[in-house]
This record gives C-alpha cells, sequence and structure tokens, in this order.
C-alpha cells in the first residue's frame, strides 16, 4: 500500500505518525539553518479536501494501480472505512516533479527550500508553480489566504512567494499539525503548553484516583506519552524548558 500512497505521505499511514512527519521534516530544515543556510518553510492548505475528491479522476488513478471502480466497491473488510487510503491515493502524485522537500499528513502539505541563490529561489516558486498545476488538473484548490510562508535563518532574504496568481503573506509564527513553530525555531511556546496540560491532567489523576496501584500506572502512561512526544520531536536539549513548568510529584515525571 505503501508505494500508492508515496514516502511523503505520513498520514493513516501504517509505521508513521504526526510526529515521525515533524521529525523527519523539521531534521531536514535545521540541518539546512545550523550551517547558516536561509530556508523558507511554505504552509498548504487545501480548501476543503476531502470533500472535493473527484471519484472520476480518482478511478483513474487507482486504475494505474491495477485496480478498477468494482475492486474499490469490494475493497476492505466491513466497517473499515478506506476514505483517508483512497484520499492519500489521489494527492500520490502531488509529489511528481517537485525538486525541493515536500511533506504531508493527510491533506496538510508543506514545502521547503533554501533560498540563498536567485536559482534556489526560481527552484522553489517553480514547485509552487508545479502545486498550482497539479491543483488545478484535479480539481482542488488552495485556500491561499491560510497558506503562508515561514522565513528561517540569520539572514534570510525574506522572499515573496506566489501560488498561482496569488502573493502568498509571510508569518512570524504557524502551527504544524498542532505544533507552534516560530522563524527562530524556539520552542519555548510548544514546551509551555505541554507542561500546561501535563499539569492539567496530573490534577485530574490526583483528584479523581486515591489508590496508588496499578490504575494509577495506566493513567500515568497516557500522561508520559504525551510528553515524550514533544521530547522526542524537539530533541532531549529542550526537556529541561519543560520540566520546569511540571508540578509532578517528587519534583520529576511519572512513568
Amino acid at each position: 500500500m505503501k508505494h500508492m500512497t508515496g514516502k511523503s505521505q505520513h498520514g493513516f499511514t501504517t509505521g508513521k505518525s504526526c510526529l515521525t512527519n515533524l521529525i523527519t521534516f523539521y531534521n531536514k530544515v535545521t540541518c539546512s539553518v545550523d550551517v547558516g543556510q536561509a530556508v523558507d518553510i511554505v504552509y498548504l492548505d487545501f480548501s476543503k479536501g476531502f470533500e472535493t475528491v473527484s471519484h472520476n479522476l480518482l478511478l483513474e488513478k487507482l486504475m494505474c494501480y491495477g485496480l478498477d471502480k468494482w475492486s474499490v466497491r469490494w475493497w476492505g473488510p466491513p466497517g473499515i472505512d478506506i476514505g483517508p487510503t483512497l484520499f492519500n491515493i489521489f494527492i500520490s502524485d502531488l509529489d511528481d516533479g517537485i525538486k525541493r522537500i515536500l511533506m504531508k499528513f493527510a491533506d496538510d502539505t508543506k514545502l521547503s527550500g533554501e533560498v540563498d541563490s536567485s536559482e534556489w529561489k526560481a527552484t522553489l516558486q517553480e514547485d509552487l508553480d508545479r502545486l498550482e498545476e497539479w491543483a488545478n488538473k484535479n480539481l482542488m484548490k488552495f485556500n491561499k489566504d491560510k497558506c503562508k510562508v515561514l522565513h528561517l535563518g540569520k539572514h534570510n532574504p525574506g522572499v515573496k512567494h506566489r501560488l498561482g496568481s496569488t502573493w502568498l503573506e509571510s508569518s512570524s509564527v504557524e502551527r504544524d499539525l498542532g505544533v507552534p513553530v516560530d522563524s527562530k525555531l524556539k520552542v519555548s511556546e510548544q514546551c509551555a503548553l505541554v507542561a500546561k496540560k501535563a499539569n492539567r491532567m496530573l490534577d485530574c489523576i490526583n483528584k479523581g484516583i486515591t489508590s496508588r496501584d496499578k490504575s494509577l500506572s495506566h493513567s500515568t502512561q497516557r500522561l508520559s506519552g504525551h510528553t515524550w512526544n514533544t521530547v522526542f520531536c524537539f530533541g532531549p536539549r529542550y526537556a529541561k524548558k519543560m520540566w520546569t513548568g511540571w508540578r509532578g510529584s517528587r519534583g520529576g515525571p511519572p512513568g
């Protein structure tokens, strides 16, 4: 199935998640920024992505993989919603011809590239032109008012980017799969949000559970997973920022 959805798709895909999407994408981005390069990230927003899929075009794409409308009709066990999988297949060719870094989580799409030279700037713009062409060809639309550009790097020239005939607005901070990302790649805001949420969860556990047996262990597993996802995404060196706001028992996290 993965060969039908593409490597850049992390949504509704076995072995992938929001976390793998963020780690894979921002590892590449930060590597460029760390060596002094200027990087632009374009956050793209499809207008009603799932609702506007052309069934005829979807059938054409499925037939390219050797399937037909009868296969689709009977595909999958009873009770299994294959809608997200079909959507992933529908937008799998969004990557075709793209030269810079493109990453997807279902219809949440982002594109990034270095903009230090005029050649690199042109390449990123060419990719945006290809994405606009794909949208028109596949009867999809970008909500261009919500498509934003984040400029990274100390010497970023702040290039203006165009999607179709619309010039995209720049932003100082964007939420990527629920995680705030700012132009300086600081994670203080996200760590504070995670610590605040963890504190609320701890309060619920303390007020709702009097026993300190296995039931407490099950409750704290959810809390640990929530916090460690942030550590894994941004790196252990940022864990202290999160622990600073934590009121956990005995000064540390449970689990």
